[in-house]
């Protein structure tokens, strides 16, 4: 039975586009705290090259989207169960518990209402659309998503009506060209805040935020001199975390600040008699960004990291000029490029030195240790290679806070 949608369903259009006015104005009215530098989507999009955003984002996406949540809209019954099999999977890669009952609730839909097409059409719309904007929670802040969840409903229904009026790849290209829009506006009109300028007794210092149009492959970098400090592409956790002196002592940085949004830093000695105080400093930006940092003792499952030959380690710049590839660090930094490289292991994997460890500097071959490998590779390389061992242990460790107050 072939149903008119224009004629008998034009309802689904209105609903949809008055859903998506919906979400846009409960967003512009109640989510006044929140903005999209604090939403996890924005990670993830400043993290990645620009190439690579708008291949997932405006390619990737929208053909994997469409195809598991709108292709059962289509006229042949094949495409019911390749809706089906894709959406299920899209679901349980999630939750594998939600994407069973998500999975029989499609297939009852199938069997059980094959010979009633309207009723089919409104549970297969209900279902999808519901499902497809639950997915999207993930993209932002908890708040921002309860706000916006109208929007993502409403677009998931307005994208089933183009497949059912038109046809899939009518949907894909809806769907490219408003994930594409999206991004434009992002890169165009991302709020940009003027430099902020403060300063103490000892500095003299300056807080430029990064607009999205600017950050496309840019590198973090830093610069720590006599007379300056030099921060480029930092978040603001980072860059607090960068001005702490642990040269002495080694502890975890624990984050906890909401905003993604990334920085330029650049401070300078006030006059020629003294230093930067970077305590100071750390202390002036947290008041000024309203961050609080505070030191906890915790215990926990870590690696001890262990150097039985420092002569195979330990920094010779001869070797470092004619040896390649070699970097240089230090026995700190060597513990927090582990643990970073860990960051999606699950649960992450914390390397710490011994007690007592002088932080001494290093060269080593970044490729034994690189993404790539697994953890077990990581640690039979570096023992054989330099002697480093990593021995798992349960231990108290110092942790340092950076978060919101």
């Amino acid at each position: 039975m072939k149903i008119n949608l224009m004629k008998n369903y034009r309802y689904l259009l209105v609903i949809s586009i008055a859903l998506i006015i919906i979400g846009i104005t409960l967003n512009s009215l109640f989510d006044t705290n929140e903005d999209f530098f604090n939403d996890p989507i924005y990670k993830f999009i400043i993290n990645m090259p620009w190439y690579v955003v708008v291949f997932f984002v405006v390619i990737f996406a929208p053909i994997t989207e469409e195809i598991a949540f709108r292709s059962w809209a289509c006229k042949k019954q094949y495409w019911k169960w390749i809706s089906f099999c894709s959406s299920t999977s899209f679901v349980a890669f999630t939750n594998i518990y939600i994407g069973i009952a998500y999975g029989l609730a499609f297939l009852s839909i199938i069997l059980l209402l094959k010979n009633k097409p309207k009723f089919q059409l409104f549970s297969f719309l209900i279902l999808t659309s519901l499902t497809f904007a639950s997915l999207h929670y993930g993209n932002l802040q908890p708040k921002s998503f309860l706000l916006a969840f109208p929007q993502y409903l409403g677009i998931g229904l307005f994208l089933s009506f183009i497949t059912l009026r038109f046809n899939l790849l009518t949907s894909i290209l809806v769907h490219a060209l408003n994930n594409g829009f999206a991004l434009l506006v992002l890169g165009l009109f991302s709020p940009a805040e003027k430099p902020i300028k403060f300063e103490n007794t000892s500095y003299k210092a300056t807080l430029t935020n990064l607009s999205y149009k600017f950050k496309f492959d840019l590198y973090s970098s830093g610069t720590f001199h006599g007379d300056f400090i030099e921060l480029k592409n930092y978040k603001l956790s980072s860059i607090i975390e960068s001005l702490m002196d642990n040269d002495s002592v080694y502890y975890i940085t624990q984050d906890e600040v909401i905003s993604f949004r990334k920085y330029d830093f650049y401070a300078k000695q006030r006059d020629t008699t003294q230093l930067i105080n970077q305590k100071e400093l750390i202390l002036d930006l947290c008041k000024l960004k309203n961050i609080k940092v505070d030191t906890i003792k915790e215990k926990r499952e870590v690696y001890l990291l262990s150097v039985m030959d420092w002569g195979k380690i330990i920094y010779n710049e001869e070797e470092f000029d004619t040896i390649n590839p070699l970097m240089t660090t230090t026995i700190f930094g060597l513990c927090n490029t582990l643990t970073n490289l860990e960051l999606f292991s699950s649960p992450k994997q914390y390397i710490i030195p011994e007690k007592s460890m002088q932080n001494k500097v290093i060269a080593y071959d970044y490729d034994l240790i690189s993404y790539g490998k697994t953890f077990e590779q990581k640690r039979k390389s570096l023992d054989s290679a330099y002697s480093i061992t990593l021995r798992k242990k349960d231990t108290i460790v110092t942790i340092i806070r950076i978060r919101d107050k």
